[in-house]
């Protein structure tokens, strides 16, 4: 783990104030703040740090491969034609008593054309999908080089997994749903969220280059990332790292409420990243516990075939 000193401690917050301010002003002229751009700019703070050359080898491969990542992604629409609208909705009705969240929620808590501090707050986060998790991820880079390789291990792996599941099984979100008429009418919260922001703006990305795959909702990865910088945060601060988890509560929520996943979508995000965070932080002893699971399965087997 490396010392931070007084002066590395002033760099850090002027660098994060610098991250904080483009944040704002990205997300305030509908910008997406994607892997690249972050790549970018914190760059250039780790230029003024001292530390560019540790930055490069170590961020280098995650954005690299989270970038391949999204390439590939756009590719699926390309490669299967079919999609997936019911399963989701049909486990969303049996877990919460015949309703779909984002109907219910936008029922009880939507008034069409009139914006709350919530919807604000809902869209805020959606567009902050990247930058918050790898933000979280600059600081442990700065404080445990270590835990950071495991952290962003965690991210590709879950990623890619989840891009297999995009090829294997395509799924239409409920806004989509909607619009098809499997769905009572979904409000886009977005759009009339966005209306009162700034006028867009766009800066360069390899994002335009990237294809567009709408039927990319199981796992969710807007609330997969938070997840996984949740149990890092948690990992790295025991004692106050438990708040971490308002995030991807919050940004459950707002994915719901938005209409962009079903809760299906959601529990498939945690189940593949605990299996991908309990691999990779503890590899170890989930082979051994695996393996010794199999042995006493034979063992089992082998037991009653001779008593037969």
């Amino acid at each position: 783990m490396r010392k931070i000193g007084i002066y590395d401690k002033v760099i850090l917050v002027a660098a994060f104030a610098y991250l904080l301010v483009i944040t704002i002003f990205m997300v305030w002229h509908q910008e997406f703040f994607s892997p690249d751009r972050f790549f970018v700019f914190a760059f250039l703070a780790t230029v003024v740090m001292g530390q560019a050359w540790n930055f490069l080898l170590d961020w280098m491969p995650l954005v690299l491969l989270i970038l391949g990542y999204e390439y590939l992604r756009g590719l699926v629409p390309m490669l299967t034609q079919k999609v997936n609208i019911f399963p989701m909705m049909k486990f969303d009705r049996a877990i919460f008593f015949g309703q779909v969240p984002t109907i219910w929620l936008q029922r009880h808590f939507f008034t069409d054309g009139h914006i709350r501090w919530y919807d604000n707050a809902a869209v805020i986060l959606y567009f902050l999908h990247f930058v918050v998790p790898l933000m979280f991820g600059f600081i442990l880079w700065l404080m445990d080089r270590k835990m950071f390789k495991l952290y962003a291990a965690t991210m590709v792996v879950v990623s890619y997994a989840a891009f297999v599941t995009y090829y294997f099984f395509p799924a239409m979100p409920p806004w989509m749903a909607s619009q098809q008429g499997f769905l009572p009418p979904v409000a886009h919260i977005m759009d009339q969220v966005l209306a009162h922001f700034a006028h867009p703006i766009s800066l360069p990305t390899v994002y335009n280059y990237v294809g567009a795959n709408l039927v990319a909702a199981v796992p969710s990865l807007h609330a997969a990332y938070p997840m996984i910088a949740a149990l890092f945060v948690y990992k790295k601060f025991p004692r106050f790292g438990w708040l971490m988890f308002l995030y991807p509560i919050a940004m459950i929520f707002a994915v719901l409420y938005l209409g962009e996943h079903y809760f299906f979508d959601v529990v498939m995000a945690a189940l593949y990243v605990l299996t991908a965070y309990a691999f990779i932080t503890d590899w170890r002893g989930v082979t051994t516990g695996l393996w010794n699971k199999v042995k006493i399965m034979y063992l089992r087997f082998k037991v009653k075939v001779v008593a037969d």
